[in-house]
């Protein structure tokens, strides 16, 4: 029975412990699919935010643009050089630049933030892992949004010297061939949207779905190790309990062959002392015996005696009687 207990306790020991290395194993997996899964989205962040740059530098080039031709700020156009700058990484981009930026510039003349490094929005785009596809439509974008400068520094000049041409200026930052030139910018932007959204969500996709089955797995393996658990359990606590009712068998065997040695004993004793008794009885008897067969021979001997004297009597008796006669 220890044999056959020992042998199962191995088995379900070595599979339980089997369990438990794969699901440790599905479970690092599960960690670091996730943190794939996490990386995946924070690129996609980022360069939701990059393509979104290009997006809004271009239209806070359009806005400072029309502002300066209607106000004659030359803050305005200070401004629109340095976004042209920031993005061509010719000044220091801002820190959190993608948070609200020219606004507070343009409202209180001051920097809400300080400056980080020097770098251009296309070499950003580049290092965060952009395909040619995606990179070829925001240069696109770019190229013809580098022509749009074009017509807004016309229209600046225009603004300029002794006497600025209002209408010249603003006509160039709102004719026709403005608003085509900016539907001409956004046009591919809005392609790298589709593009970028399906690679990015197609590897957030993936990732999930990893997860998922992943989680599943990990579920079902913890369900049959629970259950693998629960029937060791019920099978060790019924090996168990016949082990106990044997030795608790074995127990009164050797209880009642204890009490059968003891009477054993005891009437071993008590037969060892009827022996004695018996013994001791034959004994006197033939004591007994002996002394009345030393009296009968002694007797015997006695009567033996008499009768040669009655013999020798007679004897004497006959010869008298002869003598008599």
């Amino acid at each position: 029975m220890f044999k056959n207990l020992k042998k199962s306790f191995s088995l379900l020991f070595g599979i339980q412990v089997a369990l438990i290395i794969v699901l440790a194993s599905l479970l690092f997996a599960l960690y670091q699919n996730q943190g794939n899964l996490a990386k995946s989205r924070d690129a996609e962040y980022r360069s939701y935010q990059l393509a979104d740059e290009l997006r809004q530098s271009s239209d806070d080039l359009t806005r400072m643009v029309r502002t300066y031709v209607a106000t004659g700020n030359p803050e305005f156009e200070r401004e629109y050089w340095a976004v042209l700058d920031i993005r061509n990484g010719k000044a220091p981009r801002p820190l959190d630049y993608d948070n609200i930026y020219w606004d507070f510039v343009s409202a209180t003349g001051q920097k809400p933030r300080g400056d980080g490094e020097t770098i251009s929005l296309r070499d950003l785009m580049v290092k965060e892992g952009f395909t040619k596809e995606e990179l070829s439509k925001l240069d696109l974008a770019q190229k013809n949004s580098d022509a749009l400068v074009k017509a807004e520094t016309m229209a600046m000049d225009a603004m300029k010297g002794p006497k600025p041409d209002l209408k010249l200026a603003s006509d160039l930052v709102n004719n026709e061939a403005y608003h085509k030139i900016k539907a001409e910018i956004m046009k591919p932007i809005d392609d790298f949207y589709l593009m970028f959204e399906e690679r990015t969500s197609l590897a957030v996709i993936r990732y999930l779905t990893i997860a998922t089955i992943l989680f599943w797995v990990i579920i079902g393996g913890s369900i049959i190790l629970i259950g693998l658990s629960i029937y060791s359990f019920f099978i060790f606590r019924h090996q168990i309990d016949e082990r106990e009712l044997a030795e608790k068998q074995n127990q009164e065997l050797t209880k009642n062959l204890q009490k059968a040695a003891q009477e054993k004993i005891v009437l071993y004793d008590s037969l060892e002392q009827k022996i004695k008794e018996r013994t001791k009885f034959l004994e006197q008897s033939e004591k007994e015996a002996q002394k009345a067969l030393a009296q009968a021979d002694k007797l015997n001997t006695l009567m033996v005696g008499r009768e040669l004297e009655m013999l020798k009597l007679k004897k004497e008796i006959i010869e008298l009687k002869k003598n008599i006669k």
